[in-house]
């Protein structure tokens, strides 16, 4: 709603022209594939036109923040009378200046797009019917009071959203917790678990270390899994600025990429072989004595066992694993060397991978060999795919952990139950038994084994019975037969989105689906954080439209009549008036990531949006960062724009490496390191970092010390099946000489909940690259998001980017039969096909990938294995676009440690259809 402070009067005039131009900021070498595109924030006010009119009556500006990626870009949503009718530029906005991508820019056309779900639904014989609110609500709670009635609270699986706001994230792992299962998660889970993992253990926090503007200040960019010029295409503003200042560019990438055409050195590389990639760089500076000596004596732990790995991997042998040429990796170590400080960037082109877990430790070791880490321009940006996907991770909307990354220990549940005011028995009584209070949950990775696997097979005494589906985007889930298969066999399938979404349709089931119609982001309030752990206020544009309703008032709607059908307490627990209601348990709560924000100081800050400066993101008129990125430890610090950088006051955003594991390394199973001191060696300050009571917190700010203590960052991870990352060959690979080499990792009894085979799937597959002879490799287009459901269901998205295809090399095209007379998206359809199934889509015969490999981007559904279901879908929903999933095809493989699945790398077989 439009109230003083987010309010902006029409003091903005812009052609459609210029704000197409203005969408296309930073990012037009993304949209039309020219690579000499740069753009400047300088150059933003000439494309703007003068004021030239008062406000009209009955019209306002919004601000906002987008709701795609998680650069978290702002924008003014226009209202007239009520209604959205477009958008202008924020051009204060201190990320992005006012430019969007092509995604950001068709906002206003997503949220009154007419392919919305408009009410509450229920498929009946076949046929799709239109039911109240109430009659929906007391369906649903009624087949989860059954279903836990007779298989207990595990049987009901609660899959979420990284769309959601913090506040409905908390909300919503809070109601699984009342219900009494771990069984909830979200896409957090296959898309930056990993980063989470690699990183928190390696120095204390599972996030990106510093944030996108910083990026300005570095000398060297090494794109190792990202193509931010597609997936984060905004964020290129700031990297193409320190460009223009003379920083180098490196990108290593299965494909020349768009980002890649910018690049100062390109390393074409095999997928799945990152880990030998960076050895082998981190040989040549060990060799050449490069490394910070220093930093590495007094901040780490570990670098002569890094020593012991590193001296297998010279860049000759990284050369035969990887595709890259030892002169190449030589020249990429030199240039990190000379070029400082330097900046790793990733997104899921990293964390994919049943390595995924080890190749982000990698990329922190990298940054501490060479004294990069913890300083402005260097670190390590782990770029998040949603808009709050970095806020739904700090929820912990996940089957292992709780709000804050509190672990399902007792005193983890005992902290959480004082913030709920219920004592830790009665929530404990709430659960199947005191194991499963404290055991991990299944995941969205492979929540559908829990359907489908006889009973005998799982982790829990009985299968699940009801999933909620709660804006989880179930195409972006690998393994689509046995999910479709476990869809078709549930009681009872719950959808709530602003979309049908694909999982309506993709069950072939007749009945047992309720559909809830959300409301969209810009229809109410709440906070979301962006990929530099900033946290930002979303205004609602517009009351919910047609009979949607936000998340917020869903899930109190639903707790109420889950006490009515169960008869256990949940309204006293879930009344909140507004978003607002939701801090003070967050304050008490989120002491571990000191996420102790305000929203009045998140609202306070847009309204003095010009004292904030773009290269560092700090106002002298308030003291404060843009953001307050945690850790903001109470109600009047500035934030940590970066994390570990220990050359600022705490007061004034400096940290450290987080005490985590206490002053000494404990027993392990390696032996190693025992009683060895994990603090500083310059700096021990061994009072702090242990508890995160306020009264701590305070004592250490009194003191200007960290909360989080000073210590030493992980290069050896006593707790990891590899201590020092190694290289192993994917589950499917095209070298079986590689595979007996590099073997995967040992078969794994059970791996939240289910059974996790390895090494077995790896020797069954040993010669697979005789029948499937291409390396299938997948990726993102900057047109679409997520599974696609919002952007394929707007016009202007789907008129952009119309086709699902292959990219494949003219030399294999050629093989296959598919004309090369043209470089591009052709009208021939070819088959992809591998042990999981087989997907048809369009030719793109390109040089962006070599004949070996092969491209498919994640976003689409519609199809499945050639034939469309679009018949399945509530009349009227389904998205203009439509294409078969790769996810239909990709392999069966996941990370040792969080369970990510693998969808970077599998072996196919490409051929005329």
């Amino acid at each position: 709603m439009a109230t003083k402070g987010n309010l902006i009067g029409s003091d903005i005039r812009m052609s459609r022209r210029t704000f197409t131009k203005l969408s296309a900021v930073g990012t037009a070498a993304a949209l039309s594939g020219i690579s000499g595109v740069s753009a400047y924030p300088s150059k933003l006010g000439d494309l703007i036109e003068p004021a030239s009119a008062a406000p009209s009556p009955g019209v306002s500006f919004v601000k906002s923040i987008c709701a795609n990626c998680s650069v978290g870009c702002g924008f003014l949503g226009k209202v007239e009378n009520g209604v959205f009718t477009g958008m202008e530029p924020w051009t204060t906005h201190p990320i992005n200046a006012g430019g969007m991508c092509s995604k950001g820019a068709a906002t206003r056309e997503t949220v009154v797009s007419e392919r919305r779900l408009k009410s509450p639904m229920e498929k009946r014989g076949g046929k799709w019917v239109k039911i109240s609110w109430d009659e929906a609500l007391d369906k649903i709670a009624t087949k989860m009071a059954e279903a836990r009635s007779k298989y207990g609270p595990d049987s009901v699986m609660f899959l979420g959203s990284a769309k959601m706001d913090n506040e409905e994230c908390y909300i919503y792992r809070k109601l699984a917790a009342f219900w009494g299962t771990n069984n909830v998660d979200h896409q957090a889970r296959i898309c930056h678990s990993t980063t989470v993992q690699g990183l928190a253990n390696t120095w204390g926090f599972g996030a990106e270390t510093n944030n996108v503007n910083d990026m300005r200040h570095s000398k060297c960019l090494f794109f190792l899994g990202s193509n931010a010029a597609e997936a984060h295409p905004v964020a290129m503003q700031h990297f193409l600025i320190a460009q223009d200042r003379g920083a180098k560019w490196i990108v290593a990438d299965p494909r020349y990429s768009k980002t890649a055409s910018k690049a100062d050195i390109f390393a074409r590389l095999r997928p799945g072989t990152d880990i030998a990639l960076m050895l082998g760089i981190i040989n040549v500076i060990v060799e050449n004595n490069w490394h910070d000596k220093e930093f590495i004596k007094n901040r780490t732990i570990g670098f002569e066992d890094l020593m012991e790995v590193v001296k297998d991997y010279p860049p000759e042998v990284a050369e035969d694993i990887t595709w890259v040429p030892a002169d190449t990796i030589r020249q990429i170590a030199r240039t990190l060397y000379e070029n400082k400080p330097s900046s790793v960037y990733w997104a899921m082109g990293q964390t994919q991978h049943t390595v995924g877990s080890n190749n982000i430790h990698l990329d922190a070791i990298l940054q501490l060999v060479l004294g990069h880490a913890a300083r402005s321009g260097g670190g390590c940006q782990a770029l998040r795919g949603h808009d709050n996907v970095q806020g739904s991770t700090d929820m912990c909307l996940l089957a292992h952990l709780l709000p804050s990354y509190y672990g399902l220990s007792e005193k983890g549940w005992k902290h959480w139950c004082d913030v709920w005011g219920i004592s830790y028995e009665e929530m404990q009584s709430r659960f199947e038994s005191d194991e499963f209070m404290h055991k991990k949950g299944f995941t969205v990775a492979r929540w559908y084994e829990g359907v489908i696997m006889p009973e005998s097979q799982i982790d829990q005494p009985h299968n699940i019975k009801v999933c909620l589906v709660w804006g989880e985007a179930l195409n972006s889930v690998t393994m689509m037969k046995r999910q479709n298969e476990a869809l078709d066999k549930l009681d009872l399938l719950v959808i709530v989105n602003p979309r049908s979404s694909p999982a309506a349709a993709l069950p072939t089931r007749s009945d047992g689906i309720i559909l809830l119609p959300a409301c969209t982001s810009f229809e109410k309030e709440g906070s979301v954080t962006t990929t530099g752990r900033q946290v930002q206020w979303r205004h609602k544009i517009i009351d919910p439209l047609w009979e949607s309703r936000s998340d917020f008032v869903i899930y109190q709607q639903l707790a109420a009549k889950l006490e009515e059908k169960t008869g256990l307490a949940f309204k006293k627990y879930f009344t909140y008036s507004r978003m607002e209601d939701v801090w003070p348990e967050l304050k008490a709560g989120m002491l571990v990531i000191g996420m102790r924000e305000d929203p009045e100081r998140l609202k306070r800050q847009q309204e003095y949006d010009t004292s904030f400066d773009r290269d560092t993101l700090w106002s002298d008129a308030l003291q404060e960062y843009w953001g307050l990125p945690w850790p903001c430890w109470n109600d009047t610090h500035c934030g940590t724009p970066i994390l570990y950088d220990a050359s600022k006051s705490v007061h004034k955003g400096g940290h450290d490496f987080r005490v985590k594991w206490g002053n000494t390394v404990p027993e392990n199973k390696w032996g190693k390191h025992v009683g060895e001191s994990m603090l500083r060696e310059d700096y021990p300050v061994p009072q702090y970092g242990y508890g995160y009571d306020p009264a701590e917190i305070e004592r250490a700010l009194a003191d200007n010390e960290p909360p989080t203590g000073r210590g030493k960052a992980r290069i050896w991870i006593w707790t990891f099946v590899d201590p020092i990352p190694i290289h192993r060959e994917p589950i499917e690979s095209p070298r079986p000489d590689l595979v007996d080499k590099y073997p995967t990792y040992d078969d794994v009894a059970f791996q939240y909940r289910v059974p996790a085979p390895y090494i077995s799937n790896q020797r069954a597959r040993r010669n697979i690259v005789n029948e499937y002879p291409t390396v299938l490799t997948t990726g993102r287009q900057v047109e679409h998001m997520g599974g696609g459901a919002q952007t394929r269901g707007t016009k202007w998205l789907a008129e952009l980017q119309p086709d699902m295809y292959v990219e494949i090399n003219p030399k294999l095209a050629s093989r296959i039969g598919v004309s090369t007379h043209k470089i591009g998206i052709t009208d021939e359809y070819v088959w992809v096909e591998t042990l999981r199934g087989k997907c048809k889509v369009k030719a793109y015969v390109t040089e962006a990938v070599n004949e070996q490999t092969a491209f498919m981007p994640w976003h689409w559904a519609g199809w499945f294995e050639g034939k469309s279901y679009e018949d399945r879908y509530p009349p009227g929903t389904a998205e203009y676009v439509l294409g078969d999933s790769c996810n239909i095809i990709c392999v069966d493989g996941y990370d040792i440690h969080t369970q990510m699945q693998e969808t970077k790398v599998c072996q196919c077989k490409i051929y005329k259809a």
